[in-house]
């Protein structure tokens, strides 16, 4: 979309003029405490930020070209693929930051990644269409502050509202259903500004939720967002709420870090994160940005993965039209309980029943010197009988836990027998909450299979040589256009690796093919056994994968190898 020399008064202007093509997305409604049930986001920063090594809106944007923003490998399905390995449900792109840099071609400024060093990459549309694919729900970033367009503030600044619903007309558009638009930065602007942003995103999308990342806007928000370091939801809370943070040191962007930081960079740490959250009736989404190659690193991948293997259960709280009640049940409040509500009974025969599709559940009571005993079903049949019997109060007590149900959907079951613990002073009994997990899945045994192995078949002048570093100790290589390794398999998935340096050159890999990406495997020092593919969504059956040398390079590069360390698949 050209726009060269488009001014931001002029733009304002168009406004009245230009048809906006309009995609109108099938919205489905979406309610704040739906959205916290989701439980667990992706929130990658990826923008201008990560080529200007500043952090958020240091230095000025000025300063900051749009070339600056080069991808030499962008993969948005990478992200969303890991995202869903991770066990997360949504993913939040980062549409605009603070800079006023647009990551999508925007009809109402030059200072968008139509003027970048890839002007035919939208990233916003990449995202969202990964989303679609892998089945994630799409949320949208958009930062209230706009230091390149507005440098003197957007307070009150009637001309800045204007550039900034024009933009979000664009973003609700033209990218589907988006389930939430994220305003960060929000002290930027005033309450009728906000209101008036609020109003324009749902008058185009109507169950777009709309947050303000500002505590003096919490009223106007429908989920209440906060950063990790401006503290926790309270126990007890029963406010939509988000919790947002960064697994990296330095910034939610990347800056010169390639891995996780501690205590981050632990799987068990962070996975106890989500539920710490979770049970604070608060989603958590985390930042794993990708580098300026626009991928996210091994280690990132790494993490996410061994994240996602860990069981995480969900919450449905006593109060949930999801759950049927039978008998005289009276409601209870305490901070104490998940969302400060519960439910207790003494009726004998009284019954709470709740339906969930997964492997596992557990039935959330508290136990104190007044509580009496209850019987648990599973799918119509009795498998415990619990006494909530303590001699003082215990919160959040597991009443019963399974996790090796079949992944379909069950029943569970509490009934009230009106019987009690001789120590016991009464017979009532509670229930707190539900909560259910679906196993993750187990990860795959991959078949390793060497460059030296016979049944890959080269084209071409390819070298074959021992290098300690790499995988088995050889590696292949070649600098001979159009010269190929080519590997035939059964499967639903393969990566390919390889050797980066100085003398690294470009090559083309195909599956079945079909190319699928040109790889650089330029780096200013040596990498040895680096992913350079990943491919996980194949159909059952038969494939090959091809790499191709191109016999071009990257400026820095000072020669055009492609090398072949190893395939694996399963």
């Amino acid at each position: 979309m050209r726009k060269k020399g488009l001014s931001i008064v002029g733009s304002v202007l168009l406004a009245s003029v230009i048809s906006v093509s309009v995609c109108t997305p099938s919205t489905q409604a979406i309610t704040p405490d739906e959205y916290v049930q989701l439980g667990f986001g992706f929130f990658p920063h990826y923008g201008l930020n990560t080529y200007t090594g500043t952090a958020g809106g240091d230095g000025n944007p000025q300063n900051f070209p749009s070339t600056l923003f080069a991808p030499t490998d962008f993969d948005a399905n990478q992200w969303v693929a890991a995202a869903k390995d991770a066990g997360m449900d949504y993913v939040i792109a980062v549409a605009k930051h603070r800079y006023g840099w647009a990551a999508w071609d925007s009809a109402y400024t030059t200072y968008d990644i139509e003027t970048s060093s890839t002007p035919n990459l939208d990233v916003v549309k990449a995202i969202a269409d990964a989303c679609a694919e892998y089945g994630l729900k799409f949320a949208i970033y958009f930062n209230a502050d706009d230091r390149y367009h507005y440098p003197n503030g957007v307070m009150g600044n009637s001309a800045y509202t204007d550039f900034a619903k024009n933009e979000l007309t664009e973003l609700l558009t033209n990218y589907g259903e988006v389930i939430a638009i994220w305003f960060d930065h929000a002290k930027a602007i005033n309450n009728a500004q906000a209101a008036q942003l609020e109003a324009h995103v749902k008058s185009i999308q109507p169950n777009t939720l709309v947050f303000f990342h500002d505590d003096d806007k919490a009223a106007d928000s429908d989920v209440h967002v906060t950063e990790l370091v401006n503290g926790d939801p309270p126990v007890g809370n029963a406010t939509p709420w988000e919790e947002a943070w960064t697994l990296y040191t330095d910034y939610w962007s990347y800056t010169n870090n390639e891995s996780p930081a501690a205590p981050w960079s632990s799987a068990s740490y962070t996975a106890n994160k989500v539920r710490y959250y979770n049970k604070r009736y608060a989603s958590f989404a985390v930042s794993v940005p990708p580098g300026p190659n626009g991928k996210i690193s091994q280690a990132g991948l790494d993490l996410m993965h061994n994240i996602g293997q860990i069981l995480r259960w969900k919450q449905t709280d006593d109060r949930s039209p999801l759950v049927t009640y039978s008998g005289t049940w009276a409601d209870q409040s305490n901070t104490s309980y998940f969302k400060s509500t519960d439910r207790n009974s003494s009726q004998a025969g009284a019954y709470a029943e709740y339906t969930f599709t997964g492997t596992g559940v557990r039935l959330i009571t508290k136990k104190n010197s007044s509580t009496g005993i209850f019987d648990i079903y599973i799918d119509g049949t009795k498998v415990s009988t619990y006494d909530s019997y303590a001699s003082s109060g215990v919160f959040d007590a597991i009443a019963y836990e399974t996790t090796s149900l079949a992944n379909t959907t069950h029943t569970i079951k509490m009934v009230v027998t009106g019987t009690k613990n001789p120590n016991s002073t009464g017979t009532g009994v509670n229930l707190d909450l539900f909560e259910y997990s679906v196993s993750p899945a187990q990860a795959q045994t991959d078949t390793i299979v060497d460059d030296t192995n016979a049944a890959i078949t080269y084209s071409g002048t390819w070298n074959h040589i021992s290098r300690a570093a790499s995988y088995d100790g050889t590696i292949s290589y070649s600098s001979t256009q159009d010269a190929y390794a080519e590997y035939a398999f059964s499967g639903t998935g393969v990566k390919l690796y390889t050797q980066k340096g100085a003398g690294g050159g470009k090559f083309d890999i195909y599956v079945d093919g079909v190319l699928q990406t040109t790889y650089d495997s330029y780096a200013a020092s040596q990498q040895n056994k680096v992913l350079a593919f990943n491919k996980q969504d194949l159909a059952p059956g038969n494939h090959t994968i091809k790499v191709v040398v191109k016999h071009t390079k990257n400026a820095n590069s000072n020669n055009y190898f492609a090398h072949l360390d190893y395939i694996s698949f399963h």
